[in-house]
């Protein structure tokens, strides 16, 4: 290890904001995402943050007014303080961790230097409200600079893009070179990614000094034990949840269906709550994430708790800025992002948890999605995590079929639970159970998480009903 190494990090340190930016059809979005991996930073792609409105008007070719891009401009701003805020080290138990400085890579065109002050947080919109202090980001501009028959030829290969190549001379006439400013990095159009990528983090290193610089080394040159251990830990997490109780879903052509088992039982345990069916403390391990969302989770109940907030709280942010719920992908993208994040730096550990998502969107219809602690995910038809995961895997992939609906579905988990379950018998003090179907009315995503008597109900109906233990005790 380097002496530089053994220099505690300045956890005061302003997170860093850097704006890739550029005319349409510079490679923003490309190079954003490239850089943001170099440094370990999240990456927001600009565009997505546009209201409605504004992309109608791009994609009928009509150029933006400054009146519809400062609420854009602003708002990037301000998720670039949410960003900065979630990765505060100054935060709860965030406080004890090594790692380098924290950032955000958003990509926007800033054309005009007004933008630029927008996006530092030296302008505030609507000048009359009351408004919170901007967060203080260390704020970059990394310019992508290239001649125009090149922008033409880039953008006339982006067939279905909302911005038009014929909109390409409205911003050349617009942009205000930004060279010469405070805290801007110059790369060229004609270079690849990856030497785009070297200058910026270049030219980053030298303005925003030793902290950004050991972000680079830390990402570009990690230490080889740092990552056999983070690797170790993240194999034990996922040993650990081998153990934990069970968690099955399986995908049918109108729901998906998710069953739990309770490790948390005996006569003593105040069942009080359960009479709204999970909603009221008595559920374990399946939670509703958002009105399209399910998941059952395999693991530490504490670390659940903790993400399952985060997924609700990341499904409302969506919902509160695009009007829409949340894709049942991007929300598992979401958690996994976090989780993966988890196994970068010393001071943290992997959240001991995995995860199964029920979901519906629009997009995709209904959908289920497994995720681990080292922050993968992947798409399902059936599987099971926890105990005993191998022999319900093998015991779905002998009955499961593309054309099972959710009567059957609920009688293969049913019995699929009562075979791979370390338990004699099976009830509802042993089980929670939930389905995600369509309403028939409304035709929105209708989440039920059934209460103790359904769930009895279910297993009678299956042939599964736990039997009498005093009744077999006179038998004997």
């Amino acid at each position: 290890m380097s002496p530089t190494n053994l220099i505690p990090r300045d956890l005061s340190a302003k997170p860093i904001f850097i704006i890739v930016m550029g005319v349409s059809g510079t490679g923003k979005s490309t190079l954003g995402n490239a850089l943001a991996t170099a440094l370990s930073f999240p990456y927001v792609e600009g565009d997505d943050l546009h209201p409605v409105s504004n992309v109608a008007k791009m994609s009928a070719g009509t150029p933006l007014t400054d009146a519809d891009r400062e609420p854009w401009l602003a708002l990037i701003r301000n998720t670039a303080e949410r960003l900065a805020l979630d990765q505060d080290p100054s935060a709860g138990l965030a406080a004890t961790r090594t790692q380098p400085r924290s950032g955000v890579v958003i990509s926007s065109s800033a054309l005009k230097r007004y933008y630029r002050e927008i996006l530092r947080g030296r302008r505030t919109i609507g000048a009359g409200d009351a408004q919170a202090p901007p967060r203080e980001l260390a704020t970059y501009f990394v310019f992508i600079e290239g001649p125009r028959e090149v922008l033409v030829d880039r953008m006339e290969k982006r067939p279905g893009h909302f911005m038009k190549a014929s909109m390409l001379d409205s911003q050349l006439n617009t942009l205000e070179s930004p060279v010469g400013e405070e805290g801007v990095v110059v790369v060229s159009l004609r270079d690849n990614t990856e030497e785009q990528v070297r200058k910026a983090v270049e030219g980053l290193g030298k303005l925003a000094g030793a902290a950004l610089s050991e972000s680079v080394a830390s990402t570009i040159d990690p230490h080889k034990h740092s990552s056999i251990f983070i690797r170790c830990i993240v194999e034990y997490a996922m040993e650990a949840i081998s153990h934990a109780g069970t968690v099955l879903g399986v995908l049918a052509k109108d729901g998906v269906v998710l069953a739990a088992e309770k490790k948390v039982t005996g006569k003593l345990l105040d069942l009080s709550g359960a009479k709204e069916g999970g909603y009221g403390g008595s559920g374990e391990k399946i939670y509703l994430l958002n009105s399209n969302v399910i998941g059952g989770v395999a693991g530490l109940t504490a670390d659940a708790n903790s993400l399952v907030n985060y997924a609700r709280t990341a499904a409302q942010r969506h919902l509160l800025m695009y009007n829409e719920d949340i894709p049942v992908e991007l929300l598992a993208q979401r958690l996994c992002d976090m989780k993966q994040g988890y196994t970068q730096y010393g001071g943290l550990r992997p959240f001991g948890v995995s995860l199964l998502y029920a979901g519906y969107d629009p997009h995709y219809q209904f959908q289920l999605y497994h995720s681990d602690p080292s922050g993968n995910y992947s798409g399902w038809k059936a599987t099971c995590i926890g105990a005993n995961n191998g022999t319900a895997q093998s015991l779905l992939k002998q009955e499961y079929k593309d054309t099972i609906d959710v009567k059957e579905a609920i009688g293969l988990v049913l019995r699929t639970m009562s075979k791979t379950m370390d338990s004699t018998t099976l009830g509802s003090e042993k089980l929670e159970f939930a389905v995600l179907t369509l309403d028939p009315v409304t035709k929105q995503p209708k989440a039920k998480i059934y209460k103790p008597a359904e769930i009895d109900a279910l297993l009678a109906a299956e042939g599964l009903t736990k039997k009498d233990e005093d009744t077999e005790m006179k038998a004997a």
